[in-house]
């Protein structure tokens, strides 16, 4: 754990400069360590969150109650009293598609809903040459191509 700290600290002697300001170099060394820095900087709230609900207090830091969202204490009642009151408590909603798929099976749901079916490309992700997807094809790339065979 120390170690992984000092070397995460390492990546302070870039002062925290705006990306622009930073060398491709200086890029790409934070690049390569930023996953364990977003890890190690949970692992710090975390054991900090765990301190304090043990009773240890943080200077500038306090426990709060977080969010959270109403539900039902009792849906058989909630569904009963609804529809005594005349309404209809249930939406109907279409399955999404690995439902639909485990519904119909495989090569139905494939001869019923394949023209149906889109996949829309990914939101681009940067991630290191290990990775086993293959490059996307950049806009640049693209104009460079068309400007090398004009």
């Amino acid at each position: 754990m120390r170690a992984r700290a000092e070397a995460n600290l390492k990546l302070a002697q870039h002062d925290f400069k705006l990306p622009p300001l930073l060398t491709d170099t200086e890029i790409e060394v934070i690049l390569g360590k930023v996953d364990e820095l977003v890890s190690w900087a949970s692992d710090i709230k975390e054991y900090a969150l765990q301190q304090a609900l043990s009773g240890k207090e943080w200077t500038g830091f306090k426990l709060v109650e977080g969010r959270s969202n109403r539900r039902y204490s009792n849906e058989a009642a909630v569904i009963d009293a609804v529809e005594k009151a005349g309404f209809d408590p249930y939406e109907k909603k279409l399955l999404g598609i690995t439902a639909m798929q485990k519904l119909l099976g495989k090569s139905r749901f494939d001869k019923l809903l394949t023209a149906y079916i889109e996949k829309p490309q990914g939101k681009p992700t940067l991630v290191p040459d290990s990775d086993k997807r293959p490059a996307m094809n950049t806009a640049k790339n693209d104009f460079m191509e068309e400007n090398d065979n004009e």
